[in-house]
């Protein structure tokens, strides 16, 4: 029986139950705060009511996506899903470059001296000071997912070293990698970049691709095994809503829709209803859910986008070896 690694241990897959795929809890300090102030989540009392109002609607796991460097807090996350009962899945990696100051030690150690910091952090637990020191100090949280990610059209050096370090941890691990596309580009590219270092798409979840809704696009890359996290519902500045629910009605009237993921990424203040913003971190379950049900959705598709995709992708691999990986055409 597959593992997921969560911050207070691992549980069964089986376990995991209806899931936020891509969610942010956390972002305390950093680079990111000095350039959107809105960023700052630093309470764990709100914390907890937004996650207890997930809960209250059904929901079960949250994927926190802030890896190292981009104001995430261990401890912090273990206490709130203490208080709440709600799994958390952790993240460790590296967001994209423009989070970082170069003089960041992500741009001066090694790839093979990061994926160490990674490994111990999915192994040991994870630095609460995300190796920023003076000193470390080893929570017992440990790390689920591998965050990896390029920019707009474009991968820089400093994202190749993140994804071959990711890759590296992978192996040793087992962990999932989850990646940033940035507007849902270079999504081929960062499988092709995984791939030739020998990680399987099963185990590579490609985040934001709704906010690039090719379906054809997403037909092709799903049916290499990858998985498609689909997060902007409830963020029309990018486009209606009706434009995900679409896109997944037709992903799963292509036999595709066991590919696909569902996450808020409610990253800012504003949107937490604890700070009087409208969506929260409950909304997919509460206003997006039964939209997508009113518009012909099946039951037991809803139910694999938010439990048994969920438990695949998230699932610490038992076989890593590039040999092992099933074969897949490209688009």
């Amino acid at each position: 029986m597959a593992n997921i690694r969560t911050v207070l241990g691992d549980i069964q897959a089986h376990e995991l139950g209806v899931t936020n795929a891509h969610e942010h809890l956390f972002i305390r300090n950093g680079l990111i705060l000095t350039r959107e102030p809105d960023f700052r989540l630093d309470s764990e009392e709100d914390a907890i009511l937004e996650i207890n109002d997930f809960r209250s609607h059904g929901g079960r796991a949250i994927v926190d996506a802030a890896p190292i460097g981009v104001g995430r807090d261990p401890e912090a996350l273990a206490a709130v899903s203490r208080a709440t009962g709600v799994h958390v899945i952790a993240a460790t990696g590296f967001h994209k470059p423009v989070y970082y100051l170069d003089s960041h030690w992500r741009n001066r150690l090694s790839t093979e001296d990061i994926a160490k910091l990674f490994i111990e952090e999915i192994s040991d637990g994870m630095d609460a000071f995300g190796f920023d020191g003076p000193t470390r100090k080893l929570t017992t949280a440990r790390a689920g997912v591998i965050k990896a990610a390029s920019d707009y059209q474009k991968i820089t050096r400093a994202s190749e070293i993140g994804f071959a370090a990711a890759a590296i941890a992978h192996h040793a691990t087992g962990a999932p990698i989850l990646t940033h596309t940035e507007m849902g580009t270079m999504a081929f590219e960062q499988l092709g970049m995984l791939e030739k270092h020998g990680v399987c798409a099963e185990h590579i979840v490609l985040s934001h691709m709704d906010r690039n809704p090719d379906w054809m696009l997403h037909r092709d890359l799903a049916q290499t095994g990858v998985f498609l996290e689909y997060d902007g519902p409830g963020r029309v500045k990018y486009f209606p809503e009706s434009t995900v629910i679409e896109l997944i009605s037709k992903m799963c009237n292509l036999g595709l829709g066991g590919q696909i993921l569902l996450g808020g990424d409610t990253a800012r203040r504003s949107y937490w209803k604890a700070h009087g913003g409208r969506t929260g971190i409950a909304y997919i379950l509460e206003c997006f859910i039964p939209r997508l049900k009113n518009e012909g959705v099946a039951d037991e598709q809803v139910h694999s986008l938010l439990v048994n995709n969920p438990a695949r992708a998230f699932s610490l691999a038992t076989r890593a070896a590039a040999s092992d990986c099933p074969e897949h055409t490209h688009g």
